[in-house]
């Protein structure tokens, strides 16, 4: 399994184009996996649509979102 730091542990950050290179990079990644996600709920029966797994899916989309949004307003 990948860990943060085999991906992100030799990043060179030293320098503000450096450090939004990588946001952008991380940016991308998030938007992948609010995809996957996204695509994760829509596979979920309408009559569940009240039950733990879409409403722990939901929460993470909005988590998500809210992150991409930070990070974008961040740089």
């Amino acid at each position: 399994m990948t860990t943060f730091n085999s991906v992100f542990g030799a990043v060179d950050i030293s320098t503000r184009p450096k450090r939004r290179h990588v946001v952008r990079l991380i940016l991308a990644e998030l938007s992948n996996i609010r995809a996957e996600e996204e695509a994760y709920l829509g596979r979920i029966p309408p009559n569940m649509d009240g039950g733990d797994a879409y409403t722990a899916a939901d929460e993470s989309i909005e988590s998500l979102t809210d992150a991409i949004f930070t990070l974008e307003d961040a740089y």
